[in-house]
Order: C-alpha cells, then structure tokens, then sequence
C-alpha cells in the first residue's frame, strides 16, 4: 500500500509515519508534504493508495491551496480541531483522526480503508473547493469528543461555554462539560447572538441558561447560571446595560 502524508509540523509526520508503520508495515509511505504544491506533485506522480491529509497545511487550509484539484485517492483528515468533522464525512472520507492521534484510531482507520477498499476504488473522485468548509449562517451544532468518539450536540444542549485553566469548555445543560478548541472570540463570531450573549473574559452564555441578576457594587450585577457555576460571575458596571438590554429588562 502507498502512503501519502500530508501534514506541516515535523513531529506530527514523525509520529503518524510510526504509527502507520506498526499498523500496516507493509505500507510504503511515498513522502510527507509540508504544502498542497507539495502534495499535488506527489499526487500527480505517484499511484497512490491512501493519503493522510492535515487540513491545515503550512500554506492554507487543504480546500483552499489545492482548489479546483480532483482525486480519485480515499482520503483519511488529521487535524487538531474538530470543527470540520461532519463535513469530512460529508466528502466520503475515510476516517477523520484528531490530533493527538492513537494507535488504536489509526489502526481502526486503516482496517475500514482496506474493507472499503474495492467500493471506494469505483467510488466517484471529489474535488478540493474553498468554500466546501465554510460556516454557513451561525454553527447549528459542536462536535465534541468522549473518550474516542465523536458526537453531535447540538446548539439547544448547550447552557454556556467557559474559559479555565487555558481551556475552553462546552457545558451542557444535562450538567457535562467538554473541551472543543475554540476561544471565546471565535465562538462570537460562530454563534446567533440572539441566542448567546458574551459576558464577560471567562463565559458566553445561552439565554435560557440565565436564572437571574442580583444587584452588585456601582452598577454591576451578579449572573447566576443553571448549572450553577462555583464563582460569582460579575459583569461590569459598562456591560450590564447591553446584558439588560439583551434580555429584553
């Protein structure tokens, strides 16, 4: 089996070419390309197989720098987010690995190409469009990961998301949490905001996840969640007329 690599940060394609060599050692892996140039030489020359494709490369996303190309090759998406999962899928991917990647994901991937295999060889080719991973409107629903699976949830689950410890975590209203790699400021700019609202550096809350305010010092009001959080959540004597004004006080 021929191996095509495409991934940008030098451990990364280390690891993966390891991995990939103890799950199939009989893979011979043809190169690692850092960019699309890159990767449409190798693609061009060579027969290939399967190929691992980071979707952002050293010179753009995948979608971007090789638009317009047309592959006949299964692909299997790596990457450190998961924002682009269901659209992944929505191309007929193979498998779609977040970083760090497991030896036991890799090697499940793997098994699926080589059972799929003589199906996706008379599959019909996709080809790379720049505005395939586009967000369309406000994000509808998160992908985030339990254990080494992938799951849906969509907006109406989420209570609020929160900033700690230099992570962000989804909270639901069922009471979990889950880490997802967005800042807060991305998460402005991808959700309704009539339906959340930042409120300060630390939350962005949906509206129903609001209990009440309590008046606080000089004007600022105390937010109180459900699920309760276990700070006082304090927003500013400049913001809490916006807040006021976002829910309709």
């Amino acid at each position: 089996m021929k191996v095509l690599i495409c991934e940008d940060e030098t451990p990364a394609s280390r690891m993966l070419s390891k991995l990939i060599q103890e799950a199939s050692p009989s893979t011979q892996i043809v190169g690692v390309a850092e960019t699309g140039e890159e990767a449409l030489k190798i693609i061009n020359s060579e027969k290939l197989d399967l190929i691992f494709m980071d979707i952002e490369l050293a010179d753009g996303s995948c979608f971007e720098v090789l638009e317009g190309v047309e592959i006949k090759t299964p692909v299997i998406f790596t990457t450190a987010y998961d924002e682009y999962a269901l659209k992944a899928f929505e191309l007929n991917a193979i498998d779609y690995l977040v970083k760090p990647i497991s030896f036991p994901q890799l090697q499940k991937a793997i098994d699926k190409f080589i059972r799929f295999k003589e199906v996706l060889n008379q599959a019909e080719p996709f080809m790379f469009k720049s505005d395939f991973l586009r967000q369309e409107g406000f994000k509808k629903r998160f992908l985030v990961k339990y254990g080494r699976k992938l799951f849906p949830m969509a907006i109406e689950e989420i209570a609020y998301f929160m900033a700690n410890d230099k992570l962000v975590w989804l909270v639901s209203k069922n009471r979990k949490k889950f880490v997802i790699n967005y800042t807060l400021s991305e998460l402005e700019d991808l959700l309704d905001p009539n339906t959340f609202f930042r409120l300060n550096r630390q939350f962005i809350v949906q509206l129903d996840s609001i209990v009440n305010l309590e008046p606080y010092f000089k004007g600022q009001v105390i937010v109180n969640l459900e699920p309760e959080v276990d700070q006082e959540i304090i927003i500013s004597r400049n913001k809490t007329p916006e807040l006021k004004a976002w829910l309709g006080i």
